[in-house]
């Protein structure tokens, strides 16, 4: 018999048994986590796990009891332990600091409250972030004695005076100074990851909207939470689905409602829902954790934050008239409830509506009333006290009007089709001849002409019109950094289009400013001002592998492709140059000899020539597509734009298409108007006038041209650009629009318009229903002349009101 080792067990055959190998597994795995974590960070997340998982808590009378045995054990490490777990802290926080920034006024310090604060945590974060001098008083109150001796450790090593840790529970605590006489003194109240361990919650809800300043006061809460099977309580399915990532599959919100409940945290989607019933949503971001396996283990949390009711409903109600079903109402597709229970309540500037009143609700064919329609007093006050989608506040230069992100015209979209405006506005300009006081409608598309128009004239007002969300999610954000950032801020974000703190900036700064729909959609999508950076990929791609802003979206796919293209053809030396030389000589030979031969290649106009691969590059739709190639050949149209660019306009100094087009940013002597010094401090003046006799430049519509009209007044609109939005129409459509436009444009104002064609057949259309069409340009085929730096189009209208 052979000997066996004393140390080693094993069976007959000599072999390990299977406790010894466990044994080998868990040895080897334990000096792994040694080596990699280190002594003192192995042992606090055993010390975790610990009591977590394996430690009996035994019986008690109380909750403070039952948390006091919990946390003893862990209340040293809770702060190391819990970085990977409790997510979306410092979001909150930064949000919260933020809007603390934007409402401070006359000097006046405000009061904040922690509830279920732990170990103060959140209180040194906010010191980092906003600088707790700033605050009268903070409280932290938390039931755990363990957790508060933590806090109260740190606050004296800090030496911080006016932070005071109050060990009580959240429905029945005292403030000090306070006492009894806290009712609407409270400003910022705080929540992270407690209400879901609350058991009565209700009262303790309750409790902060009584606390809360009711103009200035708001709530911000992270927390864990799944959704119900329906949606948001069933019949709140169309005011809640503009919160992006909210919804919950099946295994999720069956799984982690359970798991949690074990450790008494409690899931249960009736926790948010009052929370958004009770207050107004103000900013909202749902996530995944995804903890210690990424993509396996997903857990839903979410930062919010919320205002009382009444911030709500003391906002301006703006009333457009008449309104039919291709008003505000319709575009919001607000409904009714199904229920009684809890409608939600829904800030201004949130994108998501409240259900329209009884007293309002028509037939699908109407819901009119007029300015000068006489409303009896009663029926005047259901109106102003309903919750009727009020717009944006009217201080800070634009309003974002609110929309419904469920219908199927805007649901479509995930992205930006344009991440830059690919029309001149130079020209625009020589035909708008912009005074004060002018109205005006424009496509969004990448806001570019917009804000070209507003740096060129105060005094303007601008309604920005778009389907796609992510367009005016796109102008919303340089509206808000135009507001909120230094210009060298400002350069790095859209004329280099990265900014690598761009998530830090955008929570700290730039959230404030925003909509709720316009923040989710930007936190969700970082990456486009700071990819993701890959070694391999670098060594592998070089600058294919470049991300910045401008390879997003649409266009972005059709530049990266331009690059890759240029890299096979061997081209990419002269693009490159053709944006850096001054010499417009050398540019006309560069793209003579090295370059124009490509870009007329075989396959080049075969990709051109595919309708679809025209929408997908270029944005192009089949209407449009039809229109030019009725006219001439594809090969014969690229001709004709590209041929008298390079020989008349210099890329690198006044062409900023085609410099972004080839060097994907811009540069400082060859930028669009808005990212100029000069323009941007005018632009700067405009959005960020406070003065509440100021009318905002920027009205921001999410809908179709012809909602939007549906929504105006007779004779409203002085001047409306549609760039080259009639392309897309069919005859129907075309029809119903310019009857919409001949009722809103004013008598001698007028639609500016360009076209692939070089004679539209809506022509006609807009002659019939009362305008006088003038021809300002049409590009004769081989001519050697641009229309203007773009040279896109073969033809500019101009159709007067008569």
């Amino acid at each position: 018999m052979n000997p066996i080792s004393p140390s080693v067990s094993s069976d007959v055959d000599g072999a390990p048994t299977r406790g010894n190998v466990l044994l080998y597994v868990i040895l080897i795995v334990a000096v792994s986590l040694f080596l990699t974590l280190g002594y003192a960070r192995l042992r606090a997340m055993l010390q975790f796990a610990y009591n977590c998982f394996l430690k009996p808590l035994g019986r008690h009378s109380s909750q403070q009891g039952r948390l006091d045995a919990f946390y003893e054990g862990q209340a040293a490490v809770y702060d190391s332990t819990r970085g990977g777990l409790l997510r979306g802290r410092k979001t909150m926080l930064r949000l919260c600091a933020a809007e603390l920034k934007k409402r401070s006024n006359n000097g006046a310090k405000p009061t904040w409250i922690d509830l279920g604060g732990g170990t103060g945590w959140n209180i040194e974060q906010m010191d980092l972030l906003y600088g707790l001098s700033n605050f009268e008083q903070v409280y932290l109150v938390d039931l755990c004695r363990p957790l508060c001796k933590v806090a109260e450790q740190r606050f004296q090593a800090k030496g911080w005076k006016n932070v005071k840790v109050i060990c009580q529970d959240a429905l029945s605590f005292v403030l000090p100074e306070l006492a009894g006489q806290d009712r609407g003194q409270i400003n910022l109240v705080t929540m992270s990851y407690s209400l879901s361990m609350i058991e009565d919650f209700y009262p303790v809800v309750d409790r902060i909207a009584s606390l809360l300043n009711p103009q200035t006061g708001f709530i911000g809460v992270a927390d864990f939470y799944v959704s119900g099977a329906a949606g948001p309580s069933g019949h709140r399915d169309a005011e809640k689905a503009g919160v992006l990532g909210y919804q919950c599959n099946w295994f999720t919100r069956v799984f982690w409602q359970h798991w949690f409940e074990f450790d008494h945290v409690y899931l249960h989607p009736c926790r948010r829902n009052y929370l958004e019933h009770k207050f107004a949503t103000h900013k909202a971001l749902n996530c995944r954790n995804h903890f210690i396996v990424p993509y396996l283990i997903q857990m839903p949390y979410y930062v919010w934050l919320g205002q009382p009711t009444s911030a709500v409903e003391s906002a301006p109600l703006q009333l457009v008239g008449p309104v039919s079903t291709h008003s505000t109402y319709a575009m919001t597709g607000a409904s009714p409830p199904s229920s009684p229970d809890l409608p939600p309540v829904v800030s201004p500037d949130y994108a998501t509506p409240s259900p329209i009143p009884k007293q309002m609700q028509r037939s699908r064919s109407t819901i009119a009333y007029k300015s000068d329609i006489n409303l009896g007093p009663s029926a005047l006050s259901t109106l102003l006290s309903s919750n009727v989608p009020r717009a944006a506040s009217s201080s800070r230069g634009w309003t974002r009007l609110p929309y419904q992100p469920t219908k199927p015209e805007h649901a479509q979209f995930s992205t930006y089709i344009y991440g830059f405006t690919w029309e001149d506005p130079q020209r625009d300009l020589e035909v708008l001849d912009l005074r004060p006081g002018d109205s005006l409608m424009v496509i969004t598309s990448a806001g570019d002409n917009a804000l070209a128009y507003a740096a060129h004239q105060s005094g303007l007002k601008i309604h920005c019109v778009d389907m796609n969300p992510c367009q005016n999610h796109l102008l919303e954000l340089k509206l808000a950094a135009l507001r909120s950032l230094d210009y060298d801020t400002f350069w790095r974000l859209f004329g280099l289009g990265s900014l690598p703190d761009f998530a830090r900036t955008l929570d700290s700064t730039l959230s404030a400013e925003l909509s709720s729909p316009a923040y989710q959609y930007w936190r969700q999508n970082v990456h486009a001002f700071a990819p993701r950076k890959s070694a391999l990929a670098d060594m592998v791609l070089g600058d294919l592998s470049h991300r910045n802003l401008y390879t997003t979206g649409y266009s972005g796919m059709a530049l990266r492709c331009l690059r890759v293209i240029s890299k096979l053809f061997g081209i990419h030396r002269a693009t490159q140059q053709l944006v850096v030389t001054s010499s417009l000589a050398k540019q006309a030979e560069l793209w003579r000899d090295k370059i124009r031969s490509c870009i007329f290649s075989n396959i080049a106009i075969r990709m051109l020539d595919n309708p679809v691969a025209m929408w997908q590059f270029m944005g192009v739709p089949i209407n449009q597509w039809n229109m030019l190639r009725s006219e001439g050949s594809m090969s014969q149209y690229v001709r004709d734009t590209l041929d008298p660019v390079f020989h008349s306009t210099s890329c690198a100094k006044s062409n900023y298409f085609y410099h972004l087009l080839f060097a994907r940013q811009y540069s400082p002597d060859c930028c669009p108007d808005y990212l100029t010094k000069d323009g941007f401090a005018r632009l700067q003046h405009t959005v960020g006038n406070d003065s509440a006799s100021v009318r905002p430049t920027f009205h921001l519509h999410t809908a179709t041209l012809l909602d939007t009209l549906g929504g105006m007044r007779d004779g409203e609109l002085t001047k409306a650009v549609i760039m080259d939005h009639m392309d897309w129409f069919s005859p129907e459509d075309a029809d119903s629009e310019v009857v919409a436009l001949a009722r809103v444009v004013k008598k001698t104002g007028f639609v500016l318009w360009r076209s692939a064609a070089r004679i539209p057949w809506y022509i006609d259309v807009f002659e019939k229903h009362g305008f006088i069409v003038e021809t300002l340009d049409i590009r004769q085929p081989n001519s050697m002349k641009p229309l203007d730096r773009v040279n896109m189009y073969a033809s500019l209208y101009k159709a007067t009101r008569l």
